[in-house]
This record gives C-alpha cells, structure tokens and sequence, in this order.
C-alpha cells in the first residue's frame, strides 16, 4: 500500500503550492482593494484601512478552509505544523481588524459614533459583531485553562463565533458598498464566505455523516505496561483505513457522528493491515481513561488518516527513531510495517522510559528483533533501578552521539516525543550530518 507522503521532491511541491495558494489568498484582495479607484471611497487612509480589512477577512476564510480537521493539510505538513500557524494566523487576523478599525477612528473621530450599537447603521453594527466575536475567540483560545472551559466546550464555542465573525463580516463589506459595488471585490468577498461555509459544512456535516457510514468494531482491549492501552478495532463491512505508519486517525463515540469530543491517536499497528488498526493510549484523561472501558463489540467511528505519512518511498540506508513515552507508537506502526514486509532496512531505536517495568511494547519489541534482522533497540530509563546495565537518563543530545551511525548522511529519522526532546533530537541529528529533509518529528506537550 502506498504512503500518502510521497517522494520528498513531491511533498516540497506540494508544500510549496499550498503555501502560494495560502499567500494568494490573502494578497489579491487586498491588491484589489488597493488597485482600483472605487466609487465612493474616501481617502487613501480609509482606503488603506478597508485594504487590511479584506485581508483579515481573507486569512479569516482560510483559516476555516486550511484548518486542521483537512486530512490534506496534516498529511502535507504536520498536525502541529498545522495547528501552529492556525494560531499564528488568528493573531494575525486580529491585528489587522484592529487596525482596520483604529486606522478609521484615526482618520475622522466622529467614526467613534459608530459603536454606539443602538443608534448605529446596520454596516457598523455587523462590523462591531464580528469584532467582539473575534476578540471572543482570542480570549476563550489564550485563556481557556484560566477559564476553566472544557476542551469540547471551547471546541462549541470557537466554531459558533468563527460562524458569526464569518457571517457578520459578509454582511459589514456587502452594507459598506464602497468595494462591493465593484465586480472583482464582491466575486471575491463571495467566493471566500462560500468556501468557508461549504468548508465548514463539509467538515462538521458531511465529513462525519460519511465516517459513520464505515463503523467499526471493538475486537480487544489490551493493557499495556506503562499504563497505556491498545484498543484493536476490526472494520465492519468496509475494507478499513488506508494509512501510513506515522499518521494518526480520531476517534469517536459510535453513537455521536456529530459530537465535537473526538480525540487524536497515533495508529500503532501495521500499515500493512488497513482492515484491522489498533491504537495504543495512554489513561491522561476522561476519554484515554474510557477506553480501558470498552468492551469486544463495541462500536466505534475512526476519522482518518490525518498526518504525514513516514516516507518509506525514500531509498535512505537506514532509519532512527527516537521515542519516549507513549511517544512509542509512531515507531511502532513503523517496526510493525517493516516486519510484515520482510524489510531488510536497519533500524536504530532510542526508546526512553521511567523504569524497566514501564517500558510499553517491551516483549514485543525483543520479538520484533528477531523478524528484523537489522533492528537495534536501545532502552534509556530515566529512574532505573540499582544494577541496571543499559542506559540511563532521558533520550537527547549525548545519546544521540554515542548511537548514530557514520553514514548518518543516508539514514532518515522519526521522532515523537515531548516537545523539548524532540527540539533537542533535531538540532543534533542536523548537526550530526542529516538533512532536516529527513527528519519527521512530532512533539506533544
């Protein structure tokens, strides 16, 4: 089965356009804006203004047409890389609604009028909705532990006001007319509010109607040492998910389609059997906890695959892959794959855990290093016991050096981990001679 990934040429391409379209989404409007004497207008200072407020509105739709629910997305680029400039981008998309707006109050004054709601024309009042509901998400999004909103609430709370800061700034700019009136700004405008609400719709709609149409089943619940829990599923009446080792799936209740509690996994089983996927979880929480619960015949619905794929298509000599934790399961899915396979690529393993007795997948693991016949496997324990003859501390720079290979120039790398280790991993697999092409890293906090 082929990976999603891809040659490493073709995912630069891919990238590269995905960003040229992120960049033409927001610069034509604002060119457009900027370009064309509109009737009506009143200075170029409002007509600067009006040109960041077209941009806002453009990073605005995209945001909901790029986000991290798009399969295409995290696939081309990473769920974390994803997830950052969505956060980066609603900064962004605030700073230019509130120069849009200071600018005007700067130019004439009176404009402070404006926001006395009551009284204000209905331009100013849609204007002032989709501010307050774009500052609402910034402060729910910043301060949401300090708040005190569970993660699916905050979820809820964020797709209704990207809908009203949607909705009311549409009909801000269709009320202003100054730009609207020209063709090339109102197809624009049009098009943008359009694909944000198919975008939506299609993710919060469409998208979970069609993955409750391919349920699966619970085949077992299995305990695993260090506290984690695989959860082994089994298609029901499908051919199950075409994955890649690397890539992840979201998990949800079978009887909610269109609840916003779903939960990103790493797939730790072989990409090889795509009608049996298994992810192994680690209880931190009221849904990892859950799973322990579940019972063989249990229904449940898996969104998926998201994420890059690790790119077996490379013709790199070897590969490292550097785990801590629950951070395991990437690396799993990827002995576990090459193992069916019969591959032959050698394989080094840095594997960090607390204590021998917490090493999840540890019998597996020495099994699997008999079916591969290049694999290495080192364990580092971070509180090991008197008498331990292996390796002690966390996985990093120092373990790194005594491992890797000569020719680490023709290996690639996988790292998952927490995110300062996986920082720490990258700068000295780079430093080491490998090029940052061929490390795929995924850090979690």
């Amino acid at each position: 089965m082929p990976t999603t990934s891809g040659s490493p040429f073709g995912l630069a391409l891919r990238r590269a356009l995905l960003i040229t379209l992120y960049g033409a989404v927001i610069l034509v409007p604002l060119g457009l804006t900027i370009g064309v004497v509109k009737p009506g207008a009143q200075g170029r200072l409002v007509v600067f203004s009006d040109a960041l407020g077209f941009a806002a509105l453009s990073l605005i739709a995209l945001q909901v047409i790029a986000s991290g629910r798009w399969a295409s997305t995290t696939r081309v680029f990473g769920l974390r890389p994803v997830l950052h400039l969505h956060r980066q981008a609603g900064k962004a998309s605030l700073m230019l609604v509130i120069a849009h707006v200071a600018i005007l109050m700067l130019d004439d004054p009176r404009r402070l009028r404006l926001f006395d709601v009551p009284d204000a024309p209905g331009r100013a009042r849609a204007g002032t909705i989709a501010v307050l509901a774009l500052v609402g998400i910034a402060v729910t999004s910043i301060w949401r532990a300090k708040l005190g909103m569970r993660f699916e609430h905050w979820r809820a709370s964020h797709l209704a006001l990207t809908g009203v800061v949607i909705a009311a700034s549409f009909v801000h700019v269709i009320w202003v007319r100054a730009y609207t009136s020209l063709a090339d700004e109102r197809d624009v405008v049009l098009a943008l509010v359009i694909a944000a609400a198919a975008a939506l719709f299609w993710a919060r709609v469409a998208h979970p109607y069609r993955t409750a149409l391919k349920p699966y089943r619970v085949v077992a619940v299995r305990r695993e040492r260090g506290g984690a829990v695989t959860l082994e599923l089994e298609a029901d009446g499908h051919d199950g998910l075409r994955f890649g080792a690397g890539q992840f799936a979201r998990l949800r209740p079978a009887h909610a389609p269109y609840s916003l509690d779903d939960h990103p996994f790493t797939l730790s089983s072989s990409a090889a059997h795509p009608e049996h996927p298994s992810f192994t979880v680690k209880a931190l929480g009221d849904f990892t906890t859950a799973v322990a619960d579940l019972r063989p015949g249990d229904e449940i619905l898996v969104d998926g695959p998201h994420g890059e794929a690790v790119r077996d298509g490379d013709r790199r000599r070897g590969r490292i892959l550097l785990a801590a934790g629950i951070g395991i399961t990437p690396a799993m899915s990827v002995l576990r794959t090459a193992a069916e396979r019969g591959s032959t690529k050698p394989f080094l393993l840095l594997y960090g855990s607390r204590q021998w007795a917490d090493i999840t997948f540890r019998e597996e693991l020495a099994a699997l290093g008999r079916r591969l016949p290049n694999l290495q496997v080192v364990h580092a324990l971070s509180r090991a016991e008197p008498g331990w003859p292996g390796e002690r501390g966390r996985v990093g720079e120092q373990l790194l050096r005594r491992y890797a290979p000569r020719d680490i120039a023709r290996w690639s790398a996988l790292i998952c981990g927490p995110a300062a280790m996986v920082a720490e991993a990258s700068v000295t697999l780079a430093l080491l001679g490998m090029p940052m092409r061929a490390i795929q890293a995924e850090g979690f906090e």
